[in-house]
């Protein structure tokens, strides 16, 4: 066997006079890595990691055999909520679980250098997944959802842990995405009065309404530099009504616009974002 062969050989973990079904996981392992792909990426809970062998079960089993068709030898990366990622390669598996062995782990520092929360007036429901996809990718550490004056669906309680498990579901699947190694806490939905007494200190309050006249954005950013925290208020679809605006204001909120422009819901929420990030953060 090469130099080579025997290296991948023993990251795997397999000897040289093992059965020719090895000697294959062997080969496909060692040139994996050079097909230039991006390997896929899956959340386990860390203590699903044993002897340096990974468990993973539940739908990501039938993601993996069925849908990315990976099998035996293919490469893979998992990470967990303590922010460590790991090299790993399918050693076996059935349609209830597969072993993956750990090559190496390391601690990966993709989490956003800023906090920012979103409380997210609750516009159509379709939306609000573009929004939890999309502010997850775009680094945001908290989505609360509330009622409004003007919001048109206001969940009951039936439904409101389905939505928001709903919602987990999608911040997952944008973590693993983008690269994330934790994902948004996503609040339940509340009232637009409880999202104003939010305990949130030593940071900026933003709340954007489309008929402020006297500040922008930019001018209250660009008087506030140099912070690492962020609230901000979104209106759902048709904005916050003025006593909404004034209440928000009593609480310490500055009251924004973002232009001449009218943006809709999802819009004005990934700008925000967007912009904070870069100013403050490290979308760069």
């Amino acid at each position: 066997m090469s130099g080579h062969l025997a290296s991948a050989c023993l990251r795997i973990g397999f000897k040289e006079e093992k059965t020719h079904e090895n000697f294959r996981l062997i080969i496909k392992s060692f040139f994996c890595s050079f097909k230039g792909r991006k390997m896929p990426r899956f959340f386990i809970e860390s203590d699903k990691i044993k002897n340096s062998i990974a468990i993973i079960d539940g739908k990501d089993v039938k993601h993996i055999r069925r849908v990315l068709r990976l099998g035996v030898g293919d490469h893979i990366i998992l990470f967990d909520d303590t922010y460590m990622e790991y090299h790993a390669v399918i050693i076996d598996g059935n349609s209830k679980e597969i072993k993956a062995k750990i090559l190496n782990n390391y601690l990966a520092k993709r989490e956003p250098t800023i906090e920012v929360i979103l409380g997210q007036g609750l516009p159509r429901l379709s939306k609000m997944d573009i929004i939890v996809q999309k502010g997850t990718e775009l680094g945001v550490s908290k989505i609360l959802p509330f009622n409004s004056h003007r919001s048109i669906p206001r969940l009951t309680n039936e439904k409101t842990a389905k939505k928001v498990k709903r919602w987990q579901k999608i911040a997952l699947e944008a973590a693993k995405q983008c690269g994330r190694n934790s994902t948004p806490y996503i609040a339940l939905p509340v009232d637009f009065s409880k999202i104003l007494t939010d305990d949130f200190e030593d940071g900026l309050k933003l709340i954007l309404w489309e008929e402020e006249k006297t500040f922008s954005l930019r001018y209250v950013l660009n008087n506030n530099a140099n912070l690492k925290r962020f609230f901000v208020l979104v209106g759902p679809e048709g904005g916050f009504v003025e006593t909404e605006i004034e209440d928000a204001q009593k609480k310490g909120f500055h009251v924004v616009s973002m232009g001449a422009r009218t943006l809709r819901t999802e819009t004005a929420s990934m700008s925000i974002l967007t912009i904070i990030q870069h100013r403050f953060g490290d979308l760069n």
